[in-house]
């Protein structure tokens, strides 16, 4: 008997038409149930969750995937977004299928490098394509859950927030309340530092849904290759996953923000306030021995989860209206500055003599970007001027979206 080269097709293109329909259908509700979660969490900031992982269902993996960057580098695997995207659909079921029969299993992590600006090298861990749209899906459940936990003073890493509504929130507290002294702080290695086993334990303050929990403990437990060795660790959550930010902001929201709102300030002679974006921050306080005696705790607080205070970059600062007043006053030098978010912040007067913030580019970013362009000039000196100008035009844009 001939073969017929339609045979099957009806039922390959109903199975298909089926999918389609399933994961349109789950589309239309997730935003509802992430509504739901949300206020439930918000109305109840002890409630424990039991039962979300069905949540992680095809059409948040596909939303998730769709909202990967698409130019980003491929993990162990090799896969990049637009090779994933032929037969998206189908390779999402049998994704799903995986994490819902408990077959999944995390890849290992490839490390790369990137430069700092103090000239060392910061390692990236980057997760293979299905371990990103599996985090991706994973951590827009938990944000429904989160957000209605964290705290004003976090802005990193969190929906509609920025570094420059951080930089904001500074300059509007300290030009706006009496703000005296500064601790600028810095933690060493924090995303290499979070103990794994402490940070579980907060996650199921709220989350108890086993199936997430062993989600959870894939990723942060998996090794990464570096240079072809199988490499891993007691500690952390290696940073470049799309999972670790907000793993890092649970981590410091109950180290850090939770324990300053309820457990310090309450014991403080003046007012203090703090302005976190992941693991920078700074706090600001309106006398100096309320600045001194959080200092000395801090460290303490932080060695109890494994995490410490960067000897150099970590220090208190006379800064703010009383510090300029001071200043004009003895005849003494100008206010010292600090840094905070890759600008340096200036205590000084505006024309008109009112007391204002000025905020320029830290110096030694300032010339790493100069550089930059200065080697990027030179490598394409032979294109034509408008190649040239168009390459300028959008490194210097990118520049001053941020810097400007």
């Amino acid at each position: 008997m001939p073969w017929d080269p339609d045979e099957g097709r009806g039922e390959q293109d109903n199975a298909s038409v089926n999918r389609n329909i399933t994961i349109h259908r789950y589309r239309g509700s997730m935003s509802t149930e992430l509504e739901r979660i949300s206020k439930l969490a918000r109305e109840n900031r002890r409630l424990q969750f039991l039962s979300i992982a069905q949540y992680l269902n095809p059409a948040a993996l596909l939303e998730a995937f769709r909202r990967l960057r698409k130019d980003a580098s491929a993990g162990v695997d090799g896969i990049k977004y637009g090779e994933y995207q032929k037969g998206t659909e189908e390779k999402i079921q049998k994704l799903h299928e995986r994490v819902r029969q408990k077959r999944y299993r995390a890849q290992p992590l490839r490390r790369v490098y990137i430069p700092k600006e103090d000239g060392k090298q910061r390692p990236l861990s980057i997760p293979s394509l299905e371990d990103k749209i599996l985090q991706k899906a994973t951590a827009t459940l938990l944000n429904a859950i989160y957000e209605q936990d964290f705290y004003e003073c976090s802005y990193g890493f969190r929906p509609g927030r920025s570094q420059h509504q951080a930089l904001d929130a500074v300059k509007r507290t300290i030009c706006g309340r009496p703000v005296g002294w500064l601790l600028e702080a810095d933690i060493s290695g924090y995303f290499d530092a979070i103990v794994r086993s402490q940070l579980m334990e907060m996650i199921e303050r709220r989350v108890k849904d086993g199936s997430i929990l062993r989600l959870i403990c894939k990723w942060i437990n998996v090794g990464v290759i570096d240079e072809g060795r199988l490499l891993t660790s007691e500690t952390g959550t290696g940073q470049g996953q799309i999972i670790s930010p907000l793993l890092a902001n649970i981590y410091l929201h109950y180290v850090l923000d939770e324990w300053f709102e309820t457990d310090v300030k309450c014991r403080l002679r003046g007012e203090a306030h703090e302005v976190r974006f992941a693991d920078d921050f700074i706090m600001l306080f309106e006398y100096k021995e309320d600045a001194e005696r959080v200092l000395r705790v801090l460290a303490k607080r932080f060695a109890k989860y494994g995490l410490t205070l960067h000897p150099e970059k970590t220090r208190l600062v006379e800064f703010g209206r009383s510090a300029v007043l001071k200043s004009e006053t003895t005849g003494g030098k100008a206010p010292d500055t600090f840094d905070f978010l890759g600008f340096t912040h200036i205590a000084t007067r505006s024309r008109r003599g009112y007391f204002t913030i000025h905020v320029r580019t830290m110096r030694k970013r300032l010339k790493r970007s100069i550089k930059a362009v200065k080697e990027w000039c030179e490598e394409h000196r032979h294109d034509s001027i408008d190649k040239q100008q168009r390459g300028l035009n959008k490194k210097l844009t990118g520049h001053y979206q941020y810097d400007g």
